[in-house]
């Protein structure tokens, strides 16, 4: 592994690292309650008081901003847990078993694939109600079949090296060769693939929320309030320009931290 990131890399890191503080200090602190409403001081724009403007219930931009962060966070965190938890499982299974099981098992991954995450939060909304969770669960198990064939790939090239075919001659079982030798071979890419997973996590998130399917008001979601923002682009622009701002930096940030890590994981592709 090459230990150096490229610059680009290092432009996500401190993108991702942004949004983590800002998540981290909207836990301790914020200027203003992001669910107080103040009615006298609605569609305001920047001013010493409200640094990024109010909305049109007069809550605060930067701190219902700050407070969408630990959201972004959350969503992003728990639906490529799904992912990895039930996708790096079944693609060591498959890699392992191979056959017409592996067969089976990627069909299925195909056909999963033609479900997005969209259709998915609908039927989650309307079997439990749209909310955050319900969107997480959505969002994950639409990432499940990356996770299963990054995993598959990378397995099957692992237990084609010899020190895989020693550990069969020795006696070893299935399950403890994937756990002692595949998995740790291959953790550099579901590392790669878990940050570039967040990106979209992140993405699918605000799309959700900014059609009604995602995180419900009043709590703060960066997609809610562009949602919300439609209706005063032309008086008040700022409603849409930081959530959007928020968004972009972050997913651009997870992007970018995604090809650093590929590259320092795998110095072939630097050039």
């Amino acid at each position: 592994m090459n230990n150096r990131l490229s610059f680009s890399g290092w432009v996500g890191l401190g993108l991702v690292s942004a949004v983590v503080l800002l998540a981290l200090v909207s836990a301790l602190w914020v200027p203003h309650d992001p669910l107080a409403v103040s009615p006298e001081h609605r569609l305001e724009g920047t001013s010493a008081q409200h640094l990024m403007g109010t909305d049109r219930f007069g809550r605060d931009v930067l701190s219902r901003l700050m407070a969408g962060a630990q959201i972004t966070l959350l969503v992003g965190l728990v639906s490529v847990g799904i992912s990895a938890l039930i996708g790096v499982p079944l693609g060591l299974w498959a890699a392992l078993r191979g056959g017409f099981a592996e067969t089976a098992l990627m069909r299925g991954a195909d056909l999963l694939l033609a479900f997005p995450a969209l259709l998915m939060a609908i039927l989650t909304g309307a079997v439990f109600g749209a909310s955050t969770w319900s969107a997480m669960i959505a969002i994950g198990i639409a990432g499940i079949p990356g996770f299963l064939r990054v995993t598959r790939a990378d397995a099957l090239r692992v237990l084609s090296q010899d020190y895989v075919a020693a550990a069969h001659l020795a006696g070893r079982s299935r399950p403890a060769i994937a756990v002692i030798h595949v998995l740790p071979n291959i953790s550099a890419t579901l590392i790669v693939q878990a940050s570039v997973s967040f990106a979209l996590a992140v993405l699918a998130e605000a799309a959700l929320s900014f059609l009604g399917l995602g995180t419900p008001p009043p709590e703060p979601s960066w997609g809610r309030m562009l949602g919300d923002a439609q209706a005063y682009l032309a008086t008040a622009p700022h409603l849409a320009l930081w959530p959007g701002l928020a968004i972009a930096a972050t997913v651009l940030g997870f992007n970018l931290l995604g090809d650093g890590l590929r590259d320092a994981f795998d110095p072939r592709r630097r050039a």
